[in-house]
């Protein structure tokens, strides 16, 4: 279990490390190479790349937490924070996009690419934690 708590703590470094990183070659990406014709969206991109993060961070420990109580069952829960996750994003493209008056397709796009790489960054470590504990249990 100690394994899995150094999972956890490597987890929740790398996924600020990897949404930031993303923001910031996104954000500059965009700006240096003039992709967009209108005024990026910073401040918006900023706000609900946090708000992805501290998801990520609560599903990570809502996991962490069912793995310790009952090791086997966990599909359920994949799905249904793959299925929260995505609703959550589309929650806040819509929500920004109403509540700021920013061009939706830049801030879209660039917020689904950072979805994306989520995804697959938290599925990495779900497999990862999911061979840690089949080998605890053998």
């Amino acid at each position: 279990m100690e394994s899995i708590t150094k999972s956890r703590n490597t987890y929740i470094i790398g996924m600020i490390l990897m949404v930031v990183a993303g923001y910031a070659l996104l954000t500059c990406g965009s700006l240096l190479f003039h992709i967009c014709d209108v005024d990026f969206p910073v401040l918006p991109l900023a706000v609900s790349s946090a708000l992805l993060v501290a998801y990520n961070v609560l599903a990570v420990l809502i996991y962490i937490n069912l793995v310790r109580k009952m090791e086997k069952g966990l599909v359920s829960f994949y799905l249904a924070s793959k299925i929260i996750r995505l609703v959550f994003v589309l929650m806040l493209i819509v929500g920004t996009c109403l509540l700021t008056e920013i061009k939706v397709a830049p801030f879209a796009i660039c917020f689904f690419l950072l979805y994306i790489g989520t995804v697959v960054y938290e599925s990495v470590f779900f497999v990862q934690i999911e061979k840690k504990t089949n080998e605890l249990s053998k």
